[in-house]
């Protein structure tokens, strides 16, 4: 087989261009996320609660199964891309195999679609818009995938901003001349097409035949990252479908809010996963499970910190995005939902050990099993604890997936997470406890500036220490 020329124009193990990327993707991811926070509260205010909820549960579906039509394929571009003289063709090639499947997704869709519509089931101007999302959203990650194989971090930021803030901008502006959610959909979807097409253009895609063999190793290896990624994703948002099924669209559009800012933290972390992983898996395979667990701790505490935060300033930051939702069922959950950043964190370290030895259905029944926990809870809690019942359950699902993925990564490498690293874990995941429990006005207003002031005193007089064992 032909090289690919782009074999050797970015090195396996280039630390020195890796370590410069990695902060263009953790700005990129922390941009992407800050973008559509703020174009939150204009959405809510424009749509109102249940309109929201409708786009709210409609993007859960788009997530959901956009996911599926990636079949879990994005790790394995990353890791076979530098696997060999010919990584760069058989990454290109899952890549393609990527883009067929997605086209495959729509069109399977859009006939059921046309099927369940004759039967007036659905309405197939909403079901099509959530296929053609669906399998636009896969395309766009089958480019970014190969954007960061090839160390590319700027295409991967374009594309990540074109589908998310481009693409929720675009819903914003639709729905100022017709506020429903319909409308939003509509545009989001046309942008979202966009994007896949620049996707295709600017990662140049492969067929699977231009390399048949590594394409088909790559799908065995993927096989179990696809119920793995399934689950990932009902634990990411599954909850917005369960509150929206157990307690109505008007409180999922609510619980969606909450959702959307405790995730910040979170998307710190998926910004310093970005960043972090394929220093991990680059480093000397002699040292390399030493240096994770020594750079885990402090990835944790600085997710940690993120967390407490946020978590302390729920109540302000709820009535600026929503002023006109349930305010302390919101602020509630907000600050119980920052946990589960902490927990992914953690779960992430791992993760990479078991990625690392292809052990990727220990994964999958990992997520499987957390979202056995946060239906189970969700479906026990909702009724007695509304909203915050149902982020219990998210936190409990996040706990037992990081706890089941540590497990196995101990058993299977020399991976050993230190004690200060769930030291950082359980202070942190306290100070989110707090801000759940505190009142928002009176002397619990004055306790959670005072935390808040603690926090970033304790976050200044950490951060050098942090920065030397990240650069070490």
């Amino acid at each position: 087989m032909t090289c690919d020329p782009e074999a050797t124009a970015h090195p396996t193990g280039a630390a020195p261009s890796l370590a410069g990327h990695s902060a263009v993707y953790l700005v990129g991811t922390a941009l992407q996320g800050l973008g559509i926070l703020i174009i939150l509260p204009f959405a809510t205010r424009l749509l109102g609660d249940a309109e929201y909820g409708r786009v709210a549960t409609a993007l859960v579906v788009i997530q959901m199964v956009g996911t599926i039509a990636a079949a879990g394929l994005p790790q394995v571009i990353l890791r076979e891309y530098h696997r060999g003289p010919d990584g760069p063709t058989a990454g290109r090639a899952l890549a393609g195999t990527m883009t067929l499947l997605a086209l495959g997704v729509a069109v399977a869709g859009l006939v059921v679609g046309a099927v369940l519509a004759a039967t007036d089931r659905v309405d197939f101007g909403e079901w099509a818009l959530v296929v053609l999302a669906s399998a636009a959203l896969t395309v766009v990650v089958a480019g970014q995938s190969l954007s960061r194989a090839r160390l590319r971090p700027f295409e991967f930021l374009t594309l990540a901003v074109s589908a998310t803030v481009v693409a929720h901008l675009a819903g914003l502006l639709a729905a100022l001349g017709d506020p429903t959610g319909r409308t939003y959909l509509t545009a989001y979807t046309t942008a979202l097409v966009v994007a896949a097409l620049a996707a295709v253009l600017v990662g140049r895609p492969l067929l699977p035949t231009a390399a048949r063999q590594r394409t088909r190793a790559g799908v065995r290896l993927a096989a179990p990252l696809l119920p793995h990624a399934v689950a990932m994703l009902g634990l990411l948002m599954g909850d917005v479908l369960l509150v929206s099924l157990l307690l109505g669209q008007a409180e999922a559009g609510a619980y969606q809010v909450a959702l959307q800012l405790a995730n910040m933290p979170f998307v710190l972390a998926v910004a310093l996963f970005n960043a972090w992983s394929p220093l991990v898996l680059s480093h000397p395979l002699e040292s390399r499970w030493d240096w994770t667990a020594r750079t885990a701790s402090a990835l944790v505490l600085v997710v940690g910190v993120g967390a407490a935060g946020v978590a302390l300033l729920g109540p302000w930051l709820v009535r600026l995005m929503a002023p006109d939702f349930p305010q302390r069922a919101m602020w509630t959950s907000l600050a119980v939902i920052t946990v589960v950043s902490i927990a992914y964190m953690v779960y992430q370290a791992a993760s990479l050990a078991v990625l690392d030895h292809e052990h990727t259905a220990r994964l999958a029944v990992a997520a499987v099993v957390g979202v056995a926990v946060l239906v189970a809870l969700a479906a026990s809690l909702s009724s007695p604890a509304g909203l915050a019942g149902v982020a219990l359950a998210k936190v409990a699902a996040y706990v037992v997936l990081m706890a089941l993925t540590v497990l196995t990564a101990r058993s299977l490498t020399s991976l050993r997470l230190p004690r200060p690293l769930w030291l950082a874990a359980a202070a942190t995941a306290a100070t989110c406890t707090a801000g759940a429990l505190l009142p928002a006005t009176g002397a619990g207003a004055v306790a959670r500036v005072a935390l808040a002031v603690t926090l970033a005193a304790a976050a200044a007089a950490l951060a050098p220490r942090v920065l030397r064992t990240l650069r070490g």
